[in-house]
């Protein structure tokens, strides 16, 4: 009996060959782009002459820019605080959007909507609600008689103001929270109950012990979105101020390549950009290895 030309793949390798358009998309839109972003930091280019080579001078100059620093500062600050309040925002309105109900479909519905809006269109709805005249929130606020902020107008409300904006997109993290939560087995919850524990209990030492490889990588992906992707936003509703109050790495970024033609210099503070985004995913890492948060494939095995 001939053996068949064509062997049937197998799963994995069914897996792995879906997986190629979405690897190949990665390595030619990202790794390839930043490996060579990382090869003109050694050089001056302007974009009309060509390069010249000058070693490590362009990482010297950023670093050592006085702006450097509060731009640094700015993006951790853009960081610490609102990821986490995203994260755990998204983690508990899943829990109470979490039981089956008439409306309950359209509720979550709402809550993933401002997910799917442009980060263009939704930079621009929020410079109208917060507007220190006209927005709907100081509107709010004066007529229940409390002081009025002048939010991205004000060098101390606009980081505030930046911090109320990325709270209305959890849409994502919350549909991987309600699907994480839906996988927990009915019978684990009804043993917990029947041990005596309530439902505080049952939250601190169930649920969220359960939810923790989930709340960490949901984590991981804030710090990188916010950290690179934050710059739609800023460019639209502050600019980088006032007064440099709302100045990220990503504005320095553009500021550098695109307003001063310092490409090279630009790659430089990309990079910088890159190496801080590391090093607070592996802050988080060894805060996980601490806790005893695992992410292995044995973790999710409820």
């Amino acid at each position: 009996m001939r053996k068949p030309l064509w062997r049937p793949l197998s799963y994995q390798q069914r897996l792995r060959l879906m997986l190629l358009p979405y690897l190949s998309g990665i390595v030619l839109l990202v790794v390839l782009p930043a490996f060579l972003a990382f090869g003109l930091a050694f050089f001056r280019y302007d974009g009309l002459s060509p390069p010249t080579w000058i070693g490590k001078l362009n990482f010297l100059l950023v670093t050592t820019d006085e702006l450097f620093a509060l731009s640094v500062q700015n993006s951790l600050a853009l960081v610490i605080l609102p990821v986490p309040l995203r994260v755990f925002g998204a983690f508990l309105v899943a829990i109470l959007l979490r039981r089956n109900g008439r409306f309950l479909g359209w509720f979550r519905a709402g809550v993933y909507l401002p997910s799917i809006v442009p980060t263009a269109a939704y930079a621009l709805a929020w410079l109208w609600i917060l507007n220190p005249l006209f927005g709907p929130v100081n509107l709010l606020l004066q007529a229940v008689g409390l002081d009025t902020p002048g939010w991205f107008a004000d060098g101390q409300w606009a980081k505030p103001g930046l911090v109320l904006l990325s709270l209305w997109q959890i849409g994502e993290g919350f549909l991987v929270c309600l699907a994480a939560l839906q996988d927990i087995p009915r019978a684990t919850e009804e043993a917990a109950l029947v041990d005596g524990a309530n439902r505080v209990q049952r939250f601190f030492y169930l649920t969220l012990p359960l939810m923790a490889p989930i709340l960490l990588l949901l984590a991981f992906r804030d710090v990188v979105i916010t950290l690179q992707d934050s710059f739609t936003t800023i460019f639209l509703t502050t600019g980088g101020g006032p007064y440099y109050a709302t100045y990220t790495l990503p504005m320095l970024i553009y500021e550098q390549g695109f307003g001063l033609l310092l490409f090279g210099a630009a790659s430089a503070a990309l990079w910088v950009l890159y190496a801080l985004t590391g090093l607070i995913v592996l802050a988080l890492y060894v805060i996980a290895r601490q806790w005893q948060i695992g992410t292995t494939e044995e973790t999710f095995v409820l």
